[in-house]
């Protein structure tokens, strides 16, 4: 029995002798339990960003999936570590310090600590689309939804301007004019009452155009007129011509006049920048094309109007553009094609343009349901201009090329791309001189499109803005563009 109580106490003895032998110190437990923690917390993120449409920072897919498997082997390399140096305590007591500062953070009402996570949430959820990740990968959707809830309230009370809501009927624009057709009541100079009739037509439906230097260009250059004022076709649009001597009422430079499809083009200046405003006055031409080559690949502006006997585009959604290389095939947001739907819809801060059967435009939430008789629609920001009235823009104030789409009182479809980045000469724009470029043209509903690289139009065979890429003087490749039919 002596030998056996020895051998027992001998045996506890060397068994704690092991155990004291194998834990790795404290600081040692601590900090594999802190790595792993981190490790994991990354690896959360790059799964996020190869599975969601926002991200937190820019990187092709091979990077994101290299960095998630780096991370991956990580985690288990240090899970290995947690359980060889017994640091599971220390583990489950980080484990819950930091589930407690997560909740604070999240959910606290503290003055400091909402005032940050506020500005936090926001910054991340007004910059590109490449950011939304640092708000809606680490905060619940019901935190960032009530956050950009409030900030929508604050704008619309500090600006009665502001308004999601679209028009609620045609009442709202002039009456007679629910097909886009143009009307005949347009008050005529008092020069042209001694014009024809061909005349008169010509000049009420090309309202914008200055007669004086207008009849001046048509007397030195009378093969404009060989088929008469409605078939007249000038067009001196090209990158390499100068223009026209023709002005508009404001000033702008005339680039072409297509009669036969009622198109008017003009140069426009935006802060200095050279832009291009295209005056499309029938809105059941109206398209939004996807690319043929959906969900593989997109294709350039001029590729998808001539593929739908289009004579004038422009660049439509934006796409997912990792690494800066996209290739136009991932719709970023929701769009509608001929009533056919592609992607899926942006949260809080987006809009929705919505094109109805009654040709008309309409801007609402990305967020709310789509009318009934939608036919095309895109989703992106902001929107610039809703019943006439000017939208707060303030956080878009640099200097970059630009996209905008709207519609007129009247009507007319207006398309306002402008160049950039050094593009000849031009460095672009902040969205406010768009705005009031258009409001110059009583344009009664604007929506900013993609811009940047992606900013481009496209009229009868060629670009007539210069991309601000000129490696792609035919613009990059895109999952849709706004076409206007030609006859």
């Amino acid at each position: 029995m002596g030998s056996f109580n020895g051998n027992a106490q001998g045996g506890r003895f060397s068994t704690h002798k092991r155990d004291a032998k194998d834990a790795a110190p404290a600081w040692k437990q601590l900090l594999f339990s802190l790595l792993l923690l981190l490790d994991l917390f990354l690896l959360y993120t790059m799964f996020m960003q190869l599975t969601h449409i926002q991200h937190v920072f820019r990187a092709s897919k091979a990077v994101n999936l290299i960095l998630l498997a780096v991370f991956a082997l990580g985690a288990a390399a240090l899970i290995w570590a947690v359980i060889r140096t017994n640091a599971w305590k220390r583990l489950l007591c980080l484990f819950l310090i930091f589930c407690i500062c997560y909740l604070i953070v999240v959910y606290s009402e503290l003055p400091t600590i909402k005032k940050y996570r506020d500005i936090w949430i926001k910054t991340a959820m007004e910059t590109t689309l490449d950011h939304y990740g640092l708000a809606t990968f680490y905060f619940p959707s019901s935190v960032v939804d009530e956050i950009l809830q409030q900030k929508e309230a604050a704008a619309s009370k500090n600006d009665p301007a502001r308004s999601t809501d679209p028009p609620t009927s045609t009442e709202e624009v002039p009456t007679g004019t629910e097909t886009g057709a143009p009307t005949d009541t347009t008050e005529l100079p008092g020069e042209l009452e001694q014009m024809s009739e061909e005349q008169k037509q010509f000049y009420r439906i090309f309202h914008e155009l200055d007669v004086e230097s207008a009849e001046a260009y048509f007397k030195d250059h009378p093969d404009a007129l060989a088929n008469g004022y409605l078939q007249m076709l000038v067009n001196e649009s090209s990158l390499n011509s100068d223009g026209t001597s023709i002005r508009t009422q404001l000033g702008e430079k005339v680039l072409a006049i297509d009669a036969p499809n009622q198109i008017l083009i003009l140069e426009v200046k935006c802060d200095g920048a050279r832009g291009v405003l295209a005056v499309a006055k029938q809105p059941d031409r109206l398209h939004l094309f996807p690319s043929a080559k959906l969900p593989g690949y997109g294709q350039t502006a001029g590729a998808i109007a001539k593929q739908n006997d289009g004579i004038l585009a422009m660049t439509g959604s934006g796409f997912i553009d990792e690494g800066g290389v996209g290739n136009g095939g991932q719709i970023a947001g929701w769009a509608m094609c001929g009533g056919k739907s592609y992607g899926s819809h942006f949260g809080w801060g987006y809009k929705r343009l919505e094109l109805h059967e009654n040709n008309w435009f309409y801007i609402t939430n990305s967020y709310d349901s789509v009318g009934d008789d939608t036919t095309d629609a895109m989703e992106f920001r902001p929107a610039m201009i809703v019943n006439g009235d000017a939208l707060d823009i303030e956080y878009w104030t640099d200097l970059n090329p630009r996209a905008c789409i709207g519609q007129s009182k009247t009507g007319e479809i207006l398309m306002l791309c402008v160049e950039g980045r050094g593009a000849g000469g031009s460095w672009g724009c902040s969205l406010a001189y768009c705005r009031e470029t258009l409001l110059q043209h009583d344009c009664l509903t604007a929506m900013n499109c993609d811009g940047g690289t992606t900013a481009i139009m496209w009229y009868r065979g060629e670009p007539i803005m210069r991309c601000s890429n000129a490696s792609i003087p035919q613009g990059r490749y895109l999952p849709n563009a706004w076409v206007y039919v030609g006859e």
